[in-house]
């Protein structure tokens, strides 16, 4: 599938590198690039073949967040035009909010390998991902407040569970922006490396989950981790216990066990 506002490029190991794509304004989201987001995390989703997305900023940026010289034109922050009533009754389904969410929900694991300046919704973006790491030069604005508004991309719902709240609060609140070495201090990313080392640590992230866990597996630990994060301690364990009921009925849990008795690499079948 073609994209105006994003490139993605598939490897035949299934690892999925998608680039935001609109260096004339600074990566910043779009309409088009938001939906153009959404179809590929649905693709990826629907793709046996695909096992890990990473997310990367064309250039010497990862996103700037909002079109600001379209908002200071306007005079107001940006939304699309004429919402339907679903997006109405169901904020989460729209826009930049949909794309943070739908990343979230996503059962494959998703790396954000943040290459530059990540701004307000560039925030959200990496927020959205399951693992951040940062290149040296990145730097992290979370600076809705000083722009007079409140994080509304699911970055604010999110950050709490990633930082914990007095550092969510202070930071957002102040609207700073942090370096990469900052971002790790706080526990939003993970790792800080080389410029030149970024997309190649990705990947090796990537081919870590790919060859050691079951894909199977692996969307079960992710949906039962998140589900988790929402319930009682009971509900969690109900979920794990189902997902437990799933994996181990496969043929990649059989195999699992078979490998570690012969000591060599398993071979997964995906099911």
């Amino acid at each position: 599938m073609s994209y105006q506002f994003i490139r993605v490029d598939q490897d035949a190991h299934g690892v999925v590198l998608l680039t935001i794509d609109d260096p004339s304004a600074k990566n910043a989201v779009n309409w088009a690039m938001n939906t153009e987001m959404v179809q590929e995390f649905a693709r990826v989703e629907r793709d046996p073949q695909a096992r890990a997305l990473i997310i990367t900023g064309s250039g010497s940026i990862f996103c700037s967040g909002g079109n600001i010289r379209r908002m200071t034109a306007e005079g107001k922050s940006l939304e699309p035009p004429e919402p339907t009533l679903r997006e109405e009754l169901f904020p989460h389904e729209a826009d930049i909010r949909r794309v943070v969410v739908d990343l979230r929900r996503m059962s494959k694991p998703a790396i954000a390998a943040v290459n530059g300046p990540a701004i307000g919704s560039g925030i959200g973006i990496a927020a959205g991902c399951d693992i951040r790491i940062a290149s040296e030069r990145s730097r992290f604005g979370w600076v809705f407040t000083r722009r007079g508004i409140v994080p509304d991309d699911a970055s604010l719902a999110l950050m709490p569970q990633l930082i914990g709240y007095a550092k969510a609060y202070e930071w957002g609140v102040t609207g700073r922006t942090l370096s990469a070495e900052q971002a790790r201090d706080i526990g939003f990313v993970s790792e800080v490396v080389a410029p030149e080392r970024l997309l190649e640590r990705a990947r090796e992230l990537a081919m870590e989950i790919i060859d050691n866990v079951p894909p199977i597996t692996a969307q079960a630990f992710k949906l039962a981790l998140t589900e988790a994060l929402e319930r009682s301690l009971e509900d969690g364990v109900r979920i794990a216990e189902r997902a437990q009921r799933v994996v181990r009925e496969t043929r990649d849990h059989n195999e699992a066990l078979k490998a570690y008795a012969d000591k060599r690499r398993p071979v997964w079948q995906g099911r």
